[in-house]
């Protein structure tokens, strides 16, 4: 099968969910099937981390649609500029903080951008089209109507819209962008043949919705191999970049409500990902950057996912399922994956819940073992690569032998 793929995030570094999602399921894959991936260069996705994973792959076509053809086009270049000033200048600015959570941003279908995709799926003579993230969702409308597509939704934008915009009193034009990027996100998934989601949650909320398209749910393989348990080193791990928004949204809540609750006793908070600015760090938080070993960096600390806003499929979670690891999460955190309060996880949705948890594990190192071993058992059982990868090729097969 020739399976062309479309995508915002280039699956090298694995330095996000997104990124690390893709490449496993790719990377059981391409053995069995002949994939294109076309990817849109930005800042994150650069021409050398291209290079890296080309030699991984030497059997996917990876394919650059470059930066500087887009700033070629005149709405692209005036939405960069606009967001950059804004950025530098206004950062806190309440409306400037719901225009980043509402507008889409990032690129622009142009005549030159839908051409360079459709001629490399002609070249290719493609079987099956996959488009990955919200940003790219609108490519449907522009693609060949003779060949199967299937949208594969990492985040439901309108339900984190919803739950982003929460803390702020919206103007009546807020309202009513937000009411069109949702009415927009249902219409263009009704034009893909069918939807895959990371998680059964994710699936509900569309069904809610009345779409009528074939949903599948098809979760993502972490990269982490299984770990046995390990007692706890005294310190706790957050894993996820600055730049998606409810990661810093998360850690904000962590250091303003929870952090004060815990006192001068608090255990050390390691954070691992990319972008952190510097003045997150404190005797209380320590920023680790991006790490090649996940594993290294943080088996034996206890998993927090201070998480309030966002949809998908939290893959740090997953990555401590593998590790054994104690999870300290929100409902919002923990939504979509099979864990249970108390018997693999605790969740706690306050403040002071969050703070009496951490506290609590911290002098149990009973309840932190039967947890991690717990969860564990679970990533065993529903999230190993080989298993996910089947999940995603039976899906592959019913589209195309349903054309």
């Amino acid at each position: 099968m020739n399976i062309t793929i479309i995508t915002e995030v280039l699956p090298w570094p694995l330095s996000s969910g997104g990124a690390q999602g893709q490449f496993n399921i790719i990377d059981q894959l391409r053995k069995h099937h002949h994939f294109t991936l076309i990817f849109i260069e930005n800042r994150v996705n650069k021409i050398s981390s291209m290079k890296e994973l080309q030699e991984k792959w030497p059997d996917v076509n990876i394919i650059c649609y470059p930066l500087w053809r887009q700033l070629l086009n005149p709405r692209f270049f005036k939405d960069k500029v606009e967001r950059a000033f804004k950025l530098t200048f206004t950062p806190d600015n309440p409306r400037f903080k719901v225009e980043r959570i509402l507008k889409p941003y990032g690129l622009v279908f142009s005549k030159d951008f839908t051409g360079f995709v459709n001629d490399i799926i002609r070249k290719e003579n493609t079987d099956l089209i996959e488009v990955n993230f919200f940003t790219c969702l609108e490519a449907v409308n522009y693609l060949p109507a003779n060949i199967r597509k299937v949208f594969v939704h990492h985040e439901l934008r309108y339900v984190r819209n919803e739950r982003m915009t929460k803390p702020f009193e919206l103007t009546p034009e807020e309202t009513e962008l937000k009411a069109k990027v949702k009415e927009q996100e249902i219409d263009n998934l009704g034009k893909y043949d069918s939807i895959i989601t990371l998680t059964e949650q994710d699936k509900r909320f569309l069904l809610e919705e009345g779409i009528e398209t074939p949903v599948y749910v098809s979760p993502f393989a972490v990269q982490t191999t299984s770990c046995p348990f390990q007692e706890w080193n005294g310190k706790l791990s957050y894993v996820g970049g600055y730049n998606h928004i409810p990661n810093q949204e998360g850690i904000d809540w962590y250091v303003t409500d929870i952090l004060p609750l815990l006192g001068d006793g608090a255990p050390v908070l390691d954070i691992v990902g990319k972008d952190w600015p510097k003045n997150y760090q404190t005797p209380h938080i320590q920023l680790k950057g991006f790490v090649h070993d996940l594993a290294t960096a943080i088996h034996g600390s206890i998993m927090i996912v201070p998480l309030l806003t966002g949809s998908g499929m939290r893959m740090k979670i997953v990555e401590a399922m593998a590790m054994s690891m104690p999870i300290i999460t929100t409902s919002v955190g923990v939504e979509g994956i099979p864990l249970v309060n108390g018997e693999s996880c605790i969740i706690a949705d306050s403040p002071k819940d969050f703070a009496r948890a951490i506290e609590h594990l911290a002098s149990h190192p009973d309840l932190c073992r039967k947890l991690g071993i717990a969860a564990n058992r679970i990533f065993q059982e529903s999230y190993s690569p080989a298993f996910l990868a089947k999940v995603r090729e039976n899906i592959y097969q019913q589209l195309v032998d349903s054309k």
